[in-house]
């Protein structure tokens, strides 16, 4: 059993069934105004014309046991945060440098030199809370090198990609995040965005490696999102 804690419509929540599988035994609801409503049937409850605007607090979904992958992908759908579209800069928290492309090649390292219009990214809402970085200067979208889920597998900017990225606030924290690559399997999700920290100390510096690395949580590990007016991007083409 899985409980939810949620304040959405009826429509958000008909996106969490999406994540699912149809075979559910049953499931239930509570209202706002703690109201049971048990066993309640798919088939009515994912009926367009139910009051839309109607809240609902707790969902409390009853598996059967096979689902194991699809319960963690509702759980790490439920923990991600929403993140409104638009331009950003993507500064890490150990050494307050921006995620910058490498000139030579595709790689993407942290640094603070430079023109700032080469550090801006598009944040765009792919599914539910999914969401694809695209730079903005060279068009092509932040992903993993050939989608490898390995230790210290490098960040790379790729114009043919259809990797997504959710992204998880730190505790009560809502400006700094946690970016989690959405091609891991939910049941074994660990790796996340990572700045290269060897020595310690190394994340501070400009040129350190943005790569993808096991989650422990450190400020290496811990991103801002720095909203950018889109004023500054058409001054810097015209």
């Amino acid at each position: 059993m899985l409980d939810i804690f949620c304040t959405t419509t009826c429509h958000y929540i008909r996106d969490y069934l999406q994540f699912v599988h149809w075979n559910l035994e049953s499931f239930s609801i509570v209202d706002k105004q703690r109201q049971l409503y048990p066993n309640v049937a798919i088939q009515l409850y994912l009926q367009s014309q139910i009051q839309l605007g109607f809240v609902y607090h707790r969902l409390t979904l009853h598996v059967i046991d096979y689902e194991a992958d699809n319960i963690a992908l509702l759980d790490c759908q439920q923990r991600s945060a929403e993140i409104t579209e638009g331009l950003y800069e993507i500064e890490n928290v150990f050494g307050h440098k921006f995620i910058i492309p490498q000139q030579q090649n595709s790689g993407v390292y942290v640094g603070d030199i430079g023109p700032p219009e080469k550090r801006i990214f598009r944040l765009e809402h792919i599914r539910y809370r999914e969401y694809r970085l695209r730079h903005c200067q060279s068009n092509t979208i932040l992903c993993i090198y050939q989608e490898s889920l390995n230790n210290e597998a490098p960040l790379v900017l790729n114009a043919n990609t259809n990797q997504t990225l959710t992204f998880e606030s730190v505790g009560n924290n809502n400006s700094e995040y946690y970016i989690w690559p959405t091609h891991q399997r939910p049941t074994n999700r660990r790796k996340v965005l990572d700045v290269y920290n060897d020595p310690y100390g190394r994340a501070g510096q400009n040129g350190a490696q943005v790569q993808l690395y096991s989650f422990h949580g450190g400020p290496n590990q811990r991103f801002h999102l720095r909203t950018v007016d889109e004023n500054i991007l058409v001054s810097t083409h015209q």
